[in-house]
């Protein structure tokens, strides 16, 4: 996984997927956090960002998605405990199967190798201030996705 500490700071690679449905849009979180974000995860040395976002969403929601276009590159830099963070990552408009985790009302689950565990859910995208999304960019641009692909410099200032 692309991930490495330089000092006081970790740089991550990651791949994000922007996967919407009926004005809802699909987040996760770790059930030990108190912040959501967007299904994905790291890069790996040698694997396209194309590889890396199709193996997570087969990972994370067991199914094949679509992957349609890219909406964003993003760096963000972020405090995360006493570590500051530099990611980079690229997300993807990403369509999932008709059936595939098709209400809108549930949450599912995950538990990684490592033995983190994620949960699954479904928000409504005009409902998106009322919860911690991160980057926070997403906030709002979940409620306009872009025609081309944008570059977004995004700094949060509050530790996570």
């Amino acid at each position: 996984m692309l991930t490495f500490s330089v000092g006081a700071w970790r740089f991550t690679y990651r791949v994000g997927a922007i996967v919407m449905r009926d004005g809802y849009v699909l987040l996760t979180r770790n059930l030990s956090d108190n912040y959501w974000f967007t299904p994905g995860g790291r890069v790996e040395l040698g694997e396209s960002a194309n590889t890396a976002i199709a193996r997570e969403i087969t990972e994370e929601l067991g199914v094949t998605g679509r992957i349609e276009r890219l909406l964003w590159t993003n760096e963000n830099f972020f405090r995360l405990g006493e570590t500051m963070h530099h990611e980079l990552a690229l997300y993807f408009l990403v369509t999932l199967p008709d059936d595939a985790h098709a209400d809108l009302s549930a949450k599912f689950a995950c538990e990684e190798a490592d033995g983190a565990r994620f949960e699954f859910a479904w928000h409504p995208i005009d409902k998106l201030p009322g919860i911690r999304l991160v980057p926070g960019f997403l906030t709002d641009a979940l409620a306009n996705l872009p025609d081309t692909a944008q570059h977004i410099v995004y700094v949060d200032d509050s530790p996570l």
